[in-house]
């Protein structure tokens, strides 16, 4: 059976939810982050880069969240449910979930960071994440305008599901670059609306 590395966070909840989607079987295995567990020789033997999500695939240890998804996707989605088999679509999902771990991830992962920070906040780091937030969302609203789609691909993929548990944070807390955005706030709620999705961010359970 796989093994779910995994805690409350939105690169773990990709993994989770593509793994509902895809109808597998697997065993949760929390690693509470808040109490550095990441950093215990047995995860680290997992994943030397102490970070969440992995997997054990019967015996293949597999981290950093887009080659999780992307491994799954081609060993266990013969019908294309989450990345499709045409070539051209295939590529163009792949694209997609690229674009969130170098842009979207990183930006708001910082932007967060600036925020949570205790006392006095650096405006400048706030404005310049904040900034690159409200572009990148852009990109994201042209491409859904781009022949009305539903979704990033046209048709529902990794890309989507790389994208969810990030911005559905920013919708959470009102941040503008996203609900100013009715094209976007749509296709999180699209997502939102999907069983598997709804299980996989319930993952782990607290």
């Amino acid at each position: 059976m796989l093994k779910l590395y995994t805690w409350t966070t939105p690169n773990g909840r990709k993994v989770s939810i593509a793994l509902e989607e895809l109808g597998l079987d697997y065993e949760v295995i929390p690693v509470n982050t808040g109490e550095r567990e990441q950093f215990s020789d047995a995860f680290l033997a997992i994943n030397p880069n102490h970070k969440i999500p992995a997997i054990e695939d019967k015996g293949q240890a597999i981290w950093e969240s887009g080659a999780i998804l992307l491994h799954l996707a081609e060993k266990y989605d013969p019908e294309g449910r989450i990345l499709s088999k045409e070539p051209r679509k295939r590529m163009e999902a792949i694209q997609y979930a690229f674009f969130q771990t170098g842009g979207v991830g990183p930006n708001l992962g910082r932007l967060g960071a600036a925020l949570r920070k205790e006392g006095e906040k650096n405006q400048e780091m706030l404005e310049i994440f904040g900034g690159e937030m409200d572009r990148l969302c852009g990109v994201i609203d042209r491409v859904l305008e781009n022949g009305d789609r539903d979704y990033l691909a046209g048709e529902y993929s990794i890309g989507d599901i790389m994208h969810f548990p990030w911005l559905r944070i920013a919708q959470g807390i009102g941040a503008d670059w996203v609900i100013s955005r009715p094209r976007l706030v749509g296709w999180l709620d699209r997502i939102a609306a999907r069983p598997a999705v709804e299980r996989g961010m319930a993952i782990p359970a607290q």
